[in-house]
Parts: structure tokens; sequence; C-alpha cells
């Protein structure tokens, strides 16, 4: 049996190729494929528009080298005991296809569809899944250390189970087989953060860039409000910056309260617009524990000049026209204030360090 036989079967189709490859179990691998038609004036491809149908392929056994194969309707199909090294498959079609003992390396799969696919005992090594829909029906015992996957959509309902966050090429079963018991999630999109997590040296750097670019902001959501705060967000993002709103559900184990000060604690500073009503009870569960500088506009209340007892702030009387022309006047200030305190607290800890033990 000839590579070259198999790849002439492949182009025939799920019928063809499955019937063949019943009479025909040995491993195959298929070098630098070009698994792409799509021809356009003058014979050039017309990107985008794969016209080749894998859908309902048995490709168990096969290894797969530097494919390129952008677009590929692989609908349906096995791949069991596969391997794919590198190669493109981006915006490919692998809904509802099987995986099983796979391992992967390097693969493109941006913008790929997996709706509806199943994970068992694969490896995803460095896999690059961005823009992809990973709505799949199963994922679990699979390596998803190093994966891209920015942008990725999954379903809410998707079975996960028995993630491996450690840098590994084998498969889970070969790890449990070697009396191995890995580093595990149940969340292929709390993956990356548990894995900073168990790594102190990248959490320390992790929670560094957030309190060098974060910025919490508060306001209210009803009456246009929510609006505002997006063009808050828009323009601090334009300035290099890393906003943050609370417009999420509150998570399963914090209070709404507790949900805010962890967003203050990871911020720079605070900005609120005091038109917000839960803005004050926000401003005093921050501030009640850190000591975060503060921007505020809008009408203050009663009891905010007290605020300045327990934490620098800047306060800006301004209209929605004026606003982010305010907000880029005051911002230097804002800045000056936080470098102040990173200052206070260095040369704190600066103390406790050379202070003699008592």
């Amino acid at each position: 049996m000839s590579d070259a036989t198999a790849a002439t079967v492949l182009m025939q189709g799920a019928a063809s190729w499955n019937a063949w490859r019943e009479q025909n179990r040995a491993p195959l691998s298929f070098a630098a494929p070009q698994w792409y038609d799509c021809p356009g004036p003058d014979g050039l491809q017309i990107k985008g528009r794969n016209h080749l149908d894998f859908s309902g392929m048995d490709l168990s056994g096969v290894s797969i080298y530097n494919a390129f194969a952008e677009g590929l309707n692989l609908r349906n199909a096995y791949f069991v005991g596969a391997h794919f090294e590198e190669g493109d498959f981006s915006r490919a079609d692998f809904s509802g296809a099987t995986f099983r003992d796979t391992r992967f390396n390097k693969t493109i799969f941006t913008g790929a569809c997996f709706e509806g696919a199943s994970f068992v005992n694969c490896n995803l090594n460095r896999v690059n899944l961005v823009g992809a829909n990973f709505k799949v029906a199963r994922i679990t015992e699979t390596v998803v250390y190093g994966i891209a996957a920015w942008d990725m959509a999954v379903a809410d309902d998707v079975e996960q189970s028995r993630l491996v966050i450690e840098k590994t090429y084998a498969l889970y079963s070969e790890l449990i087989a070697g009396g191995t018991i890995p580093l595990m999630v149940d969340d292929i999109e709390l993956a990356q953060f548990v894995y900073y997590l168990n790594n102190h040296r990248k959490m320390r750097d992790t929670l560094n860039i957030l309190n060098d670019r974060g910025v919490l902001l508060l306001g209210r959501f009803q009456d246009g409000g929510l609006e505002r705060l997006y063009r808050v967000r828009d323009w601090f993002q334009n300035q290099g910056y890393m906003p943050m709103i609370f417009d999420f559900a509150r998570p399963d184990n914090l209070s709404l309260s507790e949900t805010v000060v962890t967003m203050a604690g990871l911020s720079k500073f605070v900005v609120a617009d005091l038109s917000g009503g839960s803005v004050p009870a926000e401003l005093q569960s921050i501030l009640g524990q850190i000591k975060k500088p503060l921007l505020a506009f809008g009408d203050p209340y009663a009891l905010f000049p007290d605020l300045e007892d327990q934490t620098a702030v800047i306060a800006v009387q301004t209209d929605d026209a004026r606003l982010l022309a305010a907000l880029a006047d005051e911002l230097p200030g804002l800045e000056q204030l936080h470098a102040e305190r990173i200052a206070k607290l260095a040369r704190r800890y600066l103390s406790d360090k050379v202070a003699p033990l008592r």
C-alpha cells in the first residue's frame, strides 16, 4: 500500500475512502497535503471557499503533517489515534467530529467550527483556536496546555472534565499509566488562569500587569448610564488601559460587594460616575479595604467628601459633552497619585525588610 494510492482514494470521497480503509488499516501519513480546491478565474484559488468534502471520513490512524486545508469540510469525521503536526485548518468545519487518542502539535484552527464534536484522551499541544467555535459536546481527559483561545466560543452545557494544564506531549492515558497525576481543571476557559495561579512567578507578572493598566469603572446602568460607561471604557482602552465594568452576572461564590472589591483590587485606580445609586455603597466597600486612587464625576452625594479621609480623590465637575476631555485633563494627576501610592508601599516594605527582629 503506497501513500500515493491512499491520497488518490481520499479524493474520491468518504464512501470510497472508508470502504478502502476497512481493508487497509495500517498507519498512514500525509506530508504537506494541499487539501484545498476552489479554482477561480485563471485557475487561481479563491481563499475561504474550499470545495473539497471530507465529511464522514474515518481518518483514524492517520498522521497529517503540514497540511493546507483551510475551510475543509470534515463534518462528522472520525479521528482515533490520529496525529496533526502543524498545518493550517483555519475555518475548517469539524462539526460533530470525533477525536479520541489523538495528538495535535502547533496546528492552526483559527475560525474553525467544532460544534458538537467530542475530544477524549487527546493532546491539544499549542493549537491555535483563536475565534473558533468550540461549542463541543464533550472534552475530557485531554491536555490543553498552551492553546491559544482568544475569542473562542464555548457552550454553557459542554461536558468538561480532567483537562491537563501541564506541559507534556503525552496523552492522559499515558500519564496515568506511568503513575503521574497531572494538574487538571474541569473548565477549558479556566485552564490558563489556574496555570498562572500554580506558577507563582507568572501569577505575580499577571497581577503586576493588571495593577499597572486596570481601571474599575463604576456608575449607573439605567437611563443612558451604561452607554456613558462604555464611552469612558473605550476612551481608556485607546489610552492603553484595561477598563473593567461590572456588567456581568455575579459569580456564584461572591457577593456583589465582594465582586466589586475584587475587581478594585486588580485595578490601578477607580473611576466612578456618582449618579449611580449603588456607587456610594460600592465605594465604601472598596475603600474600607483597598486604598486605590479615585476619580469621580457627577453630582457628589452628601458623604462623598469624607472619602478623602480614606484615599486620594480627584473630583470632576463636567457634563457629558466635556467628560472625555476632562478625563484627559485629570489623568496625569491620577497617575501621579498612583505613583505616590506605589512609592509609599515600596518605602513601607523596605522598612519592614530592614527592621531588626525583636
